[in-house]
């Protein structure tokens, strides 16, 4: 059993190794974003749709016609426009549609690779309308799961190992401390 638990830690900890390392270099990017270089190429453009759409039939147009993928959001009307976002980790379109004219003003950005890893690590759920999306976050759910059985089975092997204990109870104390105390601060602050 213990041979079988430790093969399964080590192929764990190997195949989870630079998924982690990927979560690790977004966080720091999403907490200091000052670091590192900003990005952003803009292109401007104007094409023609049938004119009297809704927002989500304009965007389903702007998609199929001229792919433009994504996910949609924030649809508004402002003014005799209607405006709306498209976007997927690394670009986004902004979309502001006449339904009056048909003409759909779109103003994409694509952004750096520092900028995609955080929309990476924020992007949230799994029905998204691009596959690489949906695909991300299966492999998120993957990644976190193997890593709560690379703990578990980390913990039988430190158990199985009486000489090893005193470190592994400080280490172990620690993995739990130091959680709970960045929780505590960022709620304190958030209130």
């Amino acid at each position: 059993m213990f041979r079988w638990m430790r093969n399964i830690h080590l192929a764990l900890g190997v195949s989870f190794f630079l998924v982690a390392l990927l979560f690790a270099l977004s966080s720091t990017v999403l907490m200091y974003r000052s670091w590192f270089p900003k990005s952003v190429d803009r292109t401007n453009a104007s094409v023609r749709l049938e004119p009297g759409l809704d927002g989500r039939a304009a965007a389903l147009a702007l998609m199929r016609m001229h792919g433009i993928t994504g996910d949609l959001y924030d649809i508004r009307a402002e003014g005799s426009d209607l405006r709306f976002r498209i976007a997927r980790p690394g670009t986004e379109a902004a979309v502001a549609y006449s339904p009056a004219t048909g003409e759909a003003k779109l103003e994409t950005r694509r952004y750096n690779f520092y900028e995609m890893l955080v929309q990476l690590h924020t992007n949230h759920g799994f029905w998204h309308d691009t596959a690489t999306s949906n695909a991300w976050a299966l492999l998120s759910l993957g990644v976190s799961i193997g890593l709560l059985l690379l703990g578990a089975s980390g913990i039988y092997l430190w158990y199985k190992h009486p000489k090893e204990r005193l470190i592994g109870n400080i280490l172990l104390a620690i993995g739990f401390a130091v959680p709970a105390v960045a929780l505590l601060i960022t709620r304190l602050q958030g209130s």
